[in-house]
């Protein structure tokens, strides 16, 4: 079977596979804004609705700023990412935290009942009321700014998917931002970066669709979920 396999490849293979067990590297997707969070009891947590928009200079400048300012490329998204998102992140609660994550439907109704001033309203602001009248300590903060569907099949593809979001955990009574963390990633070949050769297997070494990424850095972010 060697024989088969030309040497230049070989030789390609062998010093990838060496460097991703020498050095555990893998795709540089989830990145953390703090090193040791709060330590706060997670009694009932809720999940807000994806907003749509860029963090800008800091990824949690987006909780902060009006609903107005946040931005982005409607060709970059696709329509229903934020509600993809959205049920990927409850799945990752309820998995974790069962009976203690309010019902996804109940939230989504308070948020839709609740008077908005784009001007005025944040993100953080809005998530804090809805948790207020649900009675929840924590809420649960997302944002999306890139969601593009690959362009291709799982065997070829012209234009891979490209995701980017981020998650932020919200204490109700006083507005802190606990927790954050952002996922920014388009899927590349084998070819294009050894040093993916890890992730790569574990993606099923295909190429992935927008929401099968987007499943892939919810799992990524909640390996350093602190809560």
């Amino acid at each position: 079977m060697e024989k088969m396999i030309p040497a230049g490849l070989r030789r390609t293979l062998g010093l990838a596979l060496a460097l991703v067990l020498f050095l555990g590297i893998g795709p540089a997707a989830a990145q953390p804004t703090d090193s040791t969070p709060p330590a706060v009891t997670l009694e009932r947590i809720g999940v807000m609705p994806f907003f749509k928009g860029s963090f800008g200079s800091s990824v949690t400048e987006s909780l902060v700023c009006p609903l107005c300012d946040l931005t982005y490329d409607p060709g970059s998204l696709s329509p229903d990412c934020d509600k993809v998102l959205t049920q990927y992140v409850l799945d990752a609660l309820e998995k974790k935290h069962g009976g203690r994550v309010l019902p996804q439907p109940l939230v989504a109704k308070t948020y839709t009942q609740l008077p908005l001033n784009d001007r005025r309203d944040t993100p953080l602001g809005l998530s804090q009321k809805v948790g207020m009248l649900l009675g929840a300590n924590l809420m649960a903060v997302g944002t999306v700014w890139r969601y593009r569907e690959r362009v291709g099949s799982a065997g070829a593809v012209s234009s891979p998917a490209s995701v980017a979001f981020a998650l932020h955990v919200v204490e109700v009574e006083n507005g802190k931002i606990l927790w954050s963390r952002s996922f920014a990633q388009t899927q590349r070949s084998l070819s294009e970066n050894l040093l993916n050769l890890k992730a790569f297997f574990e993606q099923g070494a295909r190429w992935l669709t927008a929401d099968e990424l987007a499943s892939s850095g919810v799992t990524e972010i909640f390996k350093e979920f602190p809560y």
